[in-house]
C-alpha cells in the first residue's frame, strides 16, 4: 500500500438522509476526519434518484424531517420530492458538510486489512482510500428491481424504471404500460395518466389505500412555524404519536377492533371513488391487511375511472417488439412500458461490495437473510456500521426517527474505537446469533408474516427488512452500545 493513499478516520458512503446525519453527528462529537462518498453528482440519495411525476413522501414533512433541524417552511403537509432534497441540501450546507462532501464518486469495493487494521476503499475512477472505520448508508431502497420477461429485450419501444425517470421522453399521446401498482405507481400513475393516449396498469396485487388529505400549508401556519418553534415540534410530536397508536396493535395482531376499523377505512375510500364494482373488486386486496405496507393517496383511485387507463390483474406471460402480452391472451401494442416495480431489496448494500475478515463477503455472510445486531453491524466487518440496515424498516412512521437512533449508537461506537485507540470492533457472533433469534422469534408474531408476497421478507419467507416493534422500544433499544457485546483488539 502506497504511503501516499490518503487516510481518514471515518468514510461514509452515501450522501443521502442516512450520510448526512451521520456527517453531522461525527461533528458534533468533534470527529471532523471524515469523507462522504456520492456517486451522484448531488446530495439527497433516494430523493435524487426518484424524480419522477408527482414523487413525494407517504409520511407528512413535520416528521420526515431531522428532529434537529425543523423547516417550518414545507409548501404542503407531504412535499414533493423537489422540497425535500433541497432540505437536505441545505442541511448540508449549514451543519457545514460540503468540506467533507466528494460528488460524483462512486464506489466499487471495500475490504478490511487485518495488518493494517484499516478499510481499504476502491472507488472507481482507480483511487483508493483508507479509513479507521466505515460507515455505509445506502440503505435498503436503492437498487432499482426490474424482474424478467420472455421477450422482455425484442421490445422496440422505449423503457424505464420509475427511480430512473427519463424526462427526456415525452409520454403526451403515447401508449404505456406500468408494470406495477404499489408506492411509486400509485404517486405517478394519476400524473401521467391525463397526459398519455392510453394506458395500461398491469398489477400482482392490489393494495390497501387510505385518504392522504394532503394541503397546501397556509402562509399563517408557516409563520407560526417560523416564529413559535414549539408549535411544529407539538404538530410533529402528535403526528409521530397517533403513527404508534394506530398502527403498532395492527402489527402486532393484538387489537381486532382496531384492524377492523383500518380495514372499514380503506373499504370505504375504495367505494366512495370506484362505483364499478367490477373494478373496484380488481382494486380490493385478498390478504391481511398490514402484510404489505398500507398506502397513502388523493387521488390513485380516481385514475382508474379514466376511459383511458386500463387495470390488467391477468399476469405478464411475456412480451414481443410491439408490447406486453398476458395471460388472458390478449396482446397490448404499446409505446413505452415503465417499470414501477421496486428496488431489490434483499440484496441491501449491494451496491457496494464488502468484504471483511479473511475476504468473506458481506452478500456471502447473508447468503440465508440479511441480518445485523441491532441493524447497525455484523459479525466479521470490524469497524463498519449500516445505517438503515436489515430489520430497521417501518410499516408506518418516520425511517428518519430510527435512522437517527442509529447515528447516535454509530457515533459512540467509532467514538470508543478512536479515543481508546482500538484497531478493531467487531461484534461477537454469538451475541448477533442470539440477537438476530430473537429479531425473527418476534418478526413471528407480526402480521408481516402472513401469506402476502412483500419486499418486506426474502424469497425463503424470512423477514429481512422491518423492526418488530415500535419505534418508541427502537429509541430505548438504541440508548447506548454495550460494549460488552463486542469483541475488541488493541
Amino acid at each position: 500500500m502506497s504511503v501516499q493513499t490518503p487516510t481518514h478516520q471515518v468514510v461514509i458512503i452515501g450522501a443521502g438522509m442516512s450520510g448526512l446525519c451521520m456527517g453531522i453527528k461525527l461533528r458534533e462529537r468533534g470527529i471532523t476526519d471524515f469523507v462522504i462518498l456520492e456517486k451522484s453528482p448531488q446530495v439527497g440519495g433516494t430523493w435524487y434518484d426518484n424524480t419522477y411525476p408527482g414523487a413525494c413522501c407517504d409520511v407528512a414533512s413535520v416528521l420526515y424531517s431531522y428532529s434537529f433541524a425543523p423547516n417550518p417552511d414545507w409548501s404542503h403537509k407531504f412535499s414533493p420530492h423537489n422540497e425535500i432534497r433541497a432540505y437536505f441540501q441545505r442541511c448540508a450546507e449549514e451543519f457545514g458538510l460540503l468540506s467533507h462532501l466528494r460528488l460524483s464518486t462512486e464506489v466499487d469495493q471495500a475490504q478490511w486489512q487485518e495488518d493494517l487494521g484499516l478499510w481499504e476503499v476502491n472507488l472507481a475512477n482507480g483511487e483508493k482510500l483508507l479509513t479507521r472505520s466505515l460507515v455505509s448508508g445506502l440503505g435498503q431502497l436503492n437498487v432499482p428491481n426490474i424482474p424478467d420477461f420472455a421477450g422482455q429485450d425484442s421490445f422496440a419501444g422505449h423503457s424505464f424504471h420509475s427511480a430512473r425517470w427519463d424526462h427526456d421522453y415525452d409520454l403526451k399521446g403515447k401508449r404505456v404500460a406500468v408494470i406495477g401498482n404499489a408506492a411509486s405507481a400509485l404517486q405517478f400513475i394519476p400524473h401521467i395518466a391525463k397526459q398519455v393516449a392510453q394506458l395500461h396498469v398491469y398489477q400482482r396485487s392490489a393494495n390497501y389505500v387510505i385518504k392522504r388529505d394532503d394541503r397546501a400549508y397556509r402562509e399563517w401556519e408557516k409563520w407560526v412555524f417560523r416564529n413559535v418553534p414549539l408549535a411544529q415540534k407539538a404538530v410533529r410530536a402528535m403526528v409521530y404519536l397517533r403513527g404508534e397508536w394506530l398502527f403498532y396493535p395492527v402489527l402486532r395482531n393484538s387489537s381486532t377492533w382496531l384492524l377492523k376499523h383500518w380495514e372499514k377505512w380503506c373499504k370505504d375510500y375504495r367505494e366512495e371513488e370506484v362505483k364499478d364494482q367490477e373494478l373496484r373488486d380488481k382494486l380490493t386486496p385478498d390478504y391481511r391487511l398490514g402484510c404489505k405496507r398500507i398506502l397513502i393517496s388523493d387521488d390513485f383511485f380516481g385514475a382508474f375511472v379514466r376511459d383511458n387507463v386500463e387495470l390488467v390483474t391477468s399476469p405478464i406471460t411475456g412480451m414481443d417488439e410491439e408490447g406486453v402480452r398476458a395471460e388472458d391472451g390478449t396482446d397490448r401494442p404499446v409505446d413505452a412500458i415503465i417499470y414501477a416495480t421496486g428496488f431489490n431489496t434483499s440484496q441491501m448494500h449491494s451496491a457496494v461490495e464488502f468484504k471483511g475478515v479473511n475476504g468473506l463477503s458481506l452478500q456471502d455472510a447473508w447468503r440465508d437473510g440479511a441480518e445485523a445486531y441491532r441493524g447497525v453491524c455484523t459479525h466479521g466487518f470490524p469497524n463498519f456500521f449500516m445505517l438503515y440496515g436489515p430489520n430497521t424498516n417501518l410499516g408506518s412512521n418516520s425511517i428518519i426517527f430510527m435512522v437517527e437512533r442509529q447515528v447516535d449508537y454509530v457515533v459512540d461506537c467509532i467514538d470508543k474505537l478512536l479515543s481508546h485507540e482500538l484497531r478493531a470492533i467487531d461484534v461477537n457472533e454469538n451475541v448477533q446469533m442470539a440477537y438476530s433469534e430473537r429479531m425473527q422469534g418476534e418478526l413471528a408474531q407480526t402480521v408481516w408474516v402472513a401469506s402476502c408476497e412483500s419486499w418486506y421478507k426474502n424469497a425463503a419467507g424470512k423477514v429481512t427488512n422491518n423492526w418488530p416493534r415500535s419505534t418508541l422500544a427502537y429509541r430505548w433499544h438504541m440508548r447506548s452500545p454495550d460494549f460488552a457485546d463486542f469483541d475488541m483488539r488493541v
